[in-house]
C-alpha cells in the first residue's frame, strides 16, 4: 500500500519505519530544516505533500496532527482522497476552545463554570475580586504550554498574570479563567472514529504525566509519560464520547478523539478539553497496542470496516528526551548527532524513534575502534520506550527496564511514570471509572 504521511509534529518517524517494515511504499513530508530520519533506509523523504497526493490517492494519506494544511486536505476529501485525519470543523474543537466548550454543552455535557475575557488585564481584574480558585486557559491556538496555570487560591492567580503581563506577553486570542475543581483523579479517554461513528469496544484510558520532573514538579512540558489501556467498555466513554458522536460525523472526522476529564471528591466526571488527532506520545502507545499491520486498519477504516485488533494489557510509555527540552531552544551543534545506543534488537521493538538520524559514529568492532553508520539524535525528543504488562506496576518494570538499555548524552526522562495511580486508581474504582486497571 502507498502511504503519504505529512507530518507536521516532526513525529511520524516511527510510524513510518513500522509501515516499511510492513511493506508499505512510504512517502514522508516533514520539516525539512530538521535532520529527522536522514540515513534511515527504507522511504522517500519529500519537500511538497501536495505532488505525492495523487500518487497516494488509492493508498492511506495521513496527517501527524492538526495540520496546518486542513482546509486544502478537506478539499481533497471532496474528490474522493482516503485522508486519515481531523477536518477543519473536528479540529476547531480542540483549538477553539470555547468552541470546545459549547459542542459540548450542546451535547449535553456539563463543564466547569468559565469566564472569557479579551486581555490579560481583564483577567487580572477578575481574579483580584474572586473567592475561589481558578485554571487560566488561553483560547486561541497558542503552541506554549506552560500558559495553562492551576492556581493555588486567587491571589496566586493574579500574580501569575501579572508576571506575564511584566514580560510583556500578548496573547493570540482570548483567555478564560475556570473554576477550579477539587479533584481526586486527572484522566483521558478516547476512542478512533470513522464514517461509521466510533469502534465498539476499543475505547482507552489514559493517565498522563505533565510535568518534567517525577512528582509533577517543573515546568509542563506536554506530556513526559503516559499509562494507557485498551478497554472493551468504559463509563468514562458513555458519558463523554458517545454524546459527541452526531457531532463529529456532521464534521467528517477521522482518526483519534480524546477528551480530558478530572472526577471530583464527590465522583463526579468533568470536562477540560479535546484532543482531535493523533496525541505525543500516545500514538507511540497505541501503536504497541497494536495487532498485526500498523497501517491496513488505517485504511479499512476509512472504508467504514473495523480491522483493528489491540491488546488489552497496561501500557506505559516514557519519553526520553535531551536538553533543552521542553523549551525548543538548544542550539542545532547541541542536539544534532550525539550518538544513541541501544542493547539488544528485542530492547529496538519497545522503542519508537522520534527526533532521530542515522550517522557515522565510533562502533568497538573485534576489540577496535571504527567509524560506522549508528543511530543518533537529531532533536530534543528523541524517542519513546514502551512496555505492556497485566499491571501498572508490570508494565513500569518492563519498560524502565528498556529505558535502562537506551543510553545517549544527558538523557533526560521521568522515573514515576504510574506511580500516581497507586492513589487515583482505589478513588476512581469506586466511583464506577477506570475499573480494568489494576495497580498490583
Amino acid at each position: 500500500m502507498r502511504v503519504l504521511v505529512i507530518d507536521y509534529e516532526t513525529m511520524g518517524l516511527d510510524f513510518v519505519l513500522r509501515c516499511v517494515n510492513d511493506g508499505h511504499d512510504v512517502r514522508w513530508f516533514r520539516d525539512l530544516n530538521s535532520n529527522h530520519g536522514v540515513g534511515f533506509e527504507g522511504f522517500k523523504i519529500v519537500d511538497d505533500w501536495r505532488a505525492s497526493m495523487t500518487w497516494a490517492k488509492d493508498g492511506l494519506i495521513i496527517t501527524t496532527g492538526n495540520a496546518k494544511w486542513l482546509p486544502e486536505l478537506d478539499r481533497y476529501r471532496e474528490h474522493g482522497f482516503k485522508i486519515f485525519s481531523p477536518t477543519v470543523r473536528s479540529a476547531a474543537l480542540e483549538i477553539d476552545r470555547k468552541a470546545g466548550l459549547d459542542a459540548m454543552q450542546k451535547a449535553g455535557i456539563e463543564v466547569p463554570h468559565y469566564e472569557v475575557f479579551p486581555t490579560l488585564e481583564a483577567a487580572e481584574k477578575h481574579a483580584r475580586k474572586a473567592d475561589v480558585g481558578y485554571v487560566f486557559k488561553t483560547m486561541g491556538d497558542e503552541d506554549d504550554k506552560s500558559l495553562s496555570y492551576v492556581s493555588s487560591d486567587p491571589a496566586d492567580m493574579v500574580g501569575w498574570i501579572a508576571r506575564q503581563r511584566a514580560r510583556g506577553l500578548k496573547l493570540k486570542g482570548e483567555c478564560m479563567l475556570q473554576e477550579k475543581i477539587d479533584m481526586v483523579a486527572e484522566l483521558g479517554v478516547s476512542g478512533w472514529f470513522g464514517p461509521e461513528g466510533f469502534l465498539e469496544a476499543k475505547w482507552q484510558i489514559c493517565f498522563e504525566h505533565k510535568k518534567l520532573m517525577a512528582g509533577e514538579h517543573g515546568p509542563n512540558t506536554g506530556e513526559m509519560g503516559t499509562v494507557c489501556q485498551y478497554v472493551a467498555d468504559d463509563r468514562m466513554a458513555e458519558e463523554m464520547l458517545l454524546p459527541m458522536e452526531a457531532t463529529l460525523l456532521k464534521a467528517g472526522h477521522c482518526g483519534d478523539f480524546a477528551i480530558g476529564c478530572g472526577v471530583d471528591s464527590k465522583g463526579r466526571a468533568w470536562p477540560f478539553e479535546f484532543t482531535c488527532r493523533l496525541g505525543w506520545p500516545a500514538f507511540f502507545i497505541q501503536v504497541a497496542s497494536h495487532k498485526g499491520d500498523v497501517a491496513q486498519w488505517m485504511r479499512d477504516l476509512l472504508d467504514g470496516k473495523d480491522t483493528l485488533k489491540v491488546k488489552n494489557d497496561v501500557a506505559i510509555g516514557v519519553v526520553m528526551a535531551q536538553p533543552n527540552w521542553p523549551y525548543g531552544k538548544t542550539p542545532v551543534e547541541c542536539m544534532v548527532g550525539n550518538p544513541v545506543s541501544v542493547a539488544g534488537d528485542d530492547v529496538w521493538d519497545k522503542i519508537h524513534p522520534a527526533q532521530m538520524m542515522q550517522g557515522k559514529g565510533p562502533v568497538m568492532e573485534a576489540g577496535k575502534i571504527k567509524d560506522d553508520m549508528i543511530p543518533q539524535t537529531s532533536g530534543e525528543l528523541v524517542c519513546v520506550a514502551v512496555d505492556l504488562g497485566k499491571t501498572v506496576t508490570q508494565a513500569k518494570k518492563r519498560v524502565y527496564k528498556a529505558v535502562d538499555n537506551v543510553k545517549f548524552p544527558n538523557r533526560m526522562f521521568r522515573v514515576d511514570i504510574g506511580d500516581k495511580l497507586e492513589k487515583a486508581l482505589p478513588e476512581l474504582h469506586k466511583h464506577g471509572y477506570a475499573l480494568h486497571m489494576e495497580y498490583d
